[in-house]
């Protein structure tokens, strides 16, 4: 219910004052604050057969009414600068919700969070820490809006149209699945305030508790009224005209999945001697492993993770039956490669070839290609 647009309407073609000072126009809603009295009054100029007759008027005894409380909240997620893509395990992963007081008075609030139901696992060692906007709307946290507060009992009081951001923190639990997700609702109840915006109202409930209805009688004359308007949102106890919003925030987890396996082709029997090992194509399918022959060993790792995925090491020492001719690594990005020389006899010394610190992109696959000669 609009309170201040139905007065209007009515009072439309009369002259009216109001007796306590209005303050400067809100920058969304421009709602007259609660508490304010709104006084209205009239003038009936009339003749009769031609002649004046006295002018009828209520200067003396305008009609007042009183503004309401307009009780209203908006929660919603904000996918500004949070961390809703999380890996296995991480801790201090961050959701940001904002907060704004949608009615005509200051109220402060009592926060409190729920895991969601329908999702695949819960966040754990969730808390809740605020930034009050500093009037742009925009959430700027360490910088123009500050630094947080840790929530505790309920906010400090929050003005009409103002915003509070809030960041619901929690960890991830380890070895969880890629792709899988949690639901994390921020549920937020409207609370009497330490100030209201109208001196004159004096404390119609006490700071720090619960905001509640009035009993649905309206005294047009009395100290402001109580009037919840907000909607229903996610919360399991969160319905429409309850002084209470919610909505719901998720985490997703990015991991990379990784699968690695070995194979062996021989690429030319090279009975003849002459097939160049390092770079020559494969002959035929029907190829003989005999001395002198051109052996490939393949080394395939795919990534079908939604993450890249970091390679510590992989490392292979090749049997000493072979002398190395070279290696062919494909796909990774970054990273040291380490081989042996060209012509090492693996009998002779160590031949191993390795890949450290090299990253596989999500969707990647990478291979390690190592050619050498049977001895």
């Amino acid at each position: 219910m609009n309170i201040t647009k139905n007065a209007r309407t009515w009072l439309v073609g009369m002259s009216f004052g109001v007796l306590a000072a209005l303050p400067a126009a809100h920058a969304q809603n421009n709602y007259t604050n609660a508490g304010v009295s709104v006084e209205g009054s009239f003038t009936l100029n009339y003749s009769v057969g031609g002649t004046s007759q006295p002018q009828i008027d209520n200067t003396a005894s305008p009609t007042t009414f009183t503004v309401d409380r307009l009780v209203d909240i908006t929660v919603s997620y904000s996918s500004a600068s949070d961390d809703s893509t999380v890996a296995p395990g991480a801790q201090n992963e961050e959701l940001v919700f904002l907060l704004r007081n949608d009615g005509n008075d200051n109220f402060a609030y009592f926060l409190s969070t729920e895991n969601g139901t329908g999702d695949d696992f819960n966040t754990d060692n969730l808390e809740i820490r605020y930034y009050v906007d500093d009037g742009d709307g925009t959430y700027e946290p360490g910088a123009d809006d500050g630094s947080p507060t840790t929530f505790a009992s309920v906010t400090s009081d929050l003005a009409p149209d103002a915003i509070l951001w809030v960041e619901v923190i929690g960890d991830i639990p380890a070895s969880q699945p890629d792709s899988e997700t949690s639901d994390v609702v921020l549920v937020a109840d409207t609370y009497y305030p330490t100030v209201w915006l109208e001196a004159a109202e004096g404390s119609p409930g006490s700071p720090g508790t619960n905001i509640a209805a009035d009993d649905g009688t309206n005294d047009m004359n009395s100290v402001a009224e109580n009037v919840l308007n907000d909607a229903a949102g996610d919360g399991s106890s969160d319905a429409a005209n309850d002084g209470m919003h919610s909505d719901t925030g998720t985490f997703t987890v990015s991991s990379p999945d990784l699968t690695a396996t070995k194979t062996v082709e021989v690429i030319s029997t090279n009975a003849d001697g002459t097939f160049v090992c390092a770079s020559g194509a494969l002959v035929s399918a029907n190829e003989y492993a005999i001395p002198g022959s051109c052996l490939e060993y393949t080394i395939t790792i795919v990534n079908s993770g939604s993450a890249a995925a970091t390679v510590s090491s992989i490392s292979d020492t090749l049997p000493t039956e072979f002398t190395f001719n070279g290696a062919t690594f494909t796909n990774f990005t970054g990273g040291t490669e380490a081989t042996p020389s060209a012509g090492d006899d693996c009998s002779s010394v160590t031949c191993t070839v390795s890949q450290t610190g090299a990253t596989i992109g999500a969707g990647e696959t990478a291979t390690i290609e190592m050619r050498v000669t049977v001895n």
